[in-house]
Order: structure tokens, then C-alpha cells, then sequence
């Protein structure tokens, strides 16, 4: 189903855009007036357009982005900039401007734009969406026949191959380790990736996002990396996040070697003896 996500926390604002978008769009319109709520929509679907308040930090924005970038099938989704609307009374949107807790200081009031022109934008962005998950579709199900098994894929390993990692933390808490391998690791968490895991750390940075894994008492590995691929799940009320986590570097974690995994060939002197 196709929906927009709008990301306004001037109450005022938010209900121009809603007025204005409903009487132009059968899309079904979801406004967030805060960070969290925002990407609690996201976790709940994909929209195919994000439309984020010009008053919101480069910082949240920037992390809006690159969460979405992480999430499979949202490669279609658009987004655009909100720009002050207006209305009969500017008086009421200065007051409601000033309590705006993301709002950049000494930011200047900008001309209020139509509403029903912005609208029409919304409609050009809404239709470029869907024409480039068209595309991403019928391109995924003609790679899918002819793509052929890639014998060299990494091989990995399920938790219970691995019982000498006893504890992996991710973020602010601990993770479930689904399986891992020498470029990466999968894992499940109920803590969203926070903004600094989704970005190549800076090799110049003192504290570099990273994960935690404990193979003993007293005994630590740190990999340094970044979340590339995250999937949002709804179990009970609650949600989930299946993370896979890419190494920037080779980690100590003494997995398997490759070659033990290789069964021996049926027929062998060994197996004659």
C-alpha cells in the first residue's frame, strides 16, 4: 500500500501539510512529530516518500537517511524537504515555531509557501517513487533467474559452532548471535542500530563503532565496522532487529577453518582402511 511519512514536529505545520496533502492525494498520510516516532513508522513499513521539516537537524535528517538505507526494499523511497507553509495567521506560526525542541537557533522565518503547490511536488516525487520500484522489482526478478550459486560465499557460523563466544554487545545492550563469519556477523537485537553503527567509522576517530565480544572471563574482541543491512520485526507488542554487522577488518573470534568444513571425498584409502 502506498503512504507518505511526514516528519513535522510544529503541530501547526503538520496539520497545513495533512489538510493539504488529503485533499490532493488518496495516499494515506502518517505524521511523526519526533525522531523516534518517525522511525517507529519506518520499523512498522516502508513509506515511498519522506517528507522532513526544513527545522530538523542536519544530524537527524543524516540518520533518517542512512537507517533507511540499511533496511531492505526501501531503495525506492524518495525524500523532500518541507518548506514553511502558509497560512492566514503568520502570527500563530511564529508562536508555534519557537517551542519547536529540534528547531536551529537563529534560524530566519522564510516566506510561507502554498501549500497546494508543495502538494503538487509531493505528487511528481510520490509517482517518481513508484516508477523506480517498478524498476527494482522487474531488475530483481530478472537477476534471480539467471543468478547461479557463487560456490565462493563466505562460510558461516551458526552460534552453537561457535560456544566460545559467550556474550556479544551491541550498542547499549547485548545481542542474540545468529550466525557469523570472518567478514561479518547476524545478529538479533531489540535496540534499533543507533546513528554512529550505520556510517564507515573514520580510521582517525578515537572511539570507532564497534562490536563486543566476550570469548572467556576477562577475554574481549572488538571488531570495528558498520551495520549494512537491518531488518525491522514486529513480535508482540514489542520490536526486534535482525542486524548484519560487516568487519572492517579480520577479527580473532578462531572460527573454523574453511577446509574442515569440506567433506571428504567417498572412495578414499582412508575410508577403504
Amino acid at each position: 500500500m502506498s503512504w507518505l511519512l511526514v516528519v513535522q514536529p510544529d503541530s501547526v505545520q503538520a496539520d497545513i501539510l495533512r489538510e493539504a496533502l488529503l485533499a490532493h492525494t488518496s495516499e494515506d498520510v502518517v505524521v511523526a512529530d519526533s525522531l523516534d516516532n518517525a522511525l517507529s513508522s519506518i520499523d512498522a513499513g516502508i513509506p515511498d516518500l519522506v517528507l522532513l521539516s526544513a527545522l530538523i537537524p542536519a544530524a537527524v535528517e543524516d540518520y533518517v537517511l542512512t537507517y533507511l538505507g540499511t533496511i531492505p526494499g526501501a531503495r525506492h523511497v524518495q525524500i523532500l524537504g518541507i518548506p514553511v507553509l502558509e497560512r492566514g495567521d503568520n502570527s500563530v506560526q511564529r508562536r508555534a515555531r519557537s517551542l519547536i525542541p529540534w528547531r536551529r537557533p537563529q534560524e530566519p522565518l522564510t516566506p510561507g509557501c502554498d501549500p497546494g503547490m508543495f502538494t503538487q511536488v509531493v505528487i511528481d516525487y510520490l509517482s517518481g517513487a513508484r516508477t523506480i520500484k517498478h524498476d527494482i522489482e522487474l531488475h530483481s526478478a530478472q537477476a534471480a533467474l539467471s543468478r547461479r550459486p557463487d560456490r565462493r560465499t563466505e562460510p558461516r557460523f551458526s552460534r552453537h559452532k561457535v560456544p566460545w563466544i559467550s556474550v556479544t554487545r551491541f550498542g547499549r545492550g547485548r545481542a542474540a548471535l545468529i550466525n557469523v563469519s570472518s567478514r561479518g556477523v547476524l545478529l538479533r537485537t531489540q535496540i534499533r542500530p543507533e546513528s554512529h553503527f550505520l556510517k564507515r567509522s573514520d580510521p582517525g576517530l578515537r572511539e570507532r563503532s564497534r562490536l563486543t565480544f566476550e570469548l572467556g572471563p576477562g577475554h574481549e574482541v572488538h571488531a570495528i565496522g558498520r551495520v549494512i543491512r537491518c531488518v525491522p520485526l514486529r513480535v508482540g507488542a514489542g520490536m526486534q532487529y535482525d542486524v548484519a554487522f560487516s568487519f572492517d577488518d579480520s577479527v580473532g573470534l578462531h572460527l573454523p577453518a574453511p577446509s574442515a568444513l569440506v567433506p571428504k571425498p567417498s572412495g578414499t584409502k582412508n575410508d577403504e582402511a
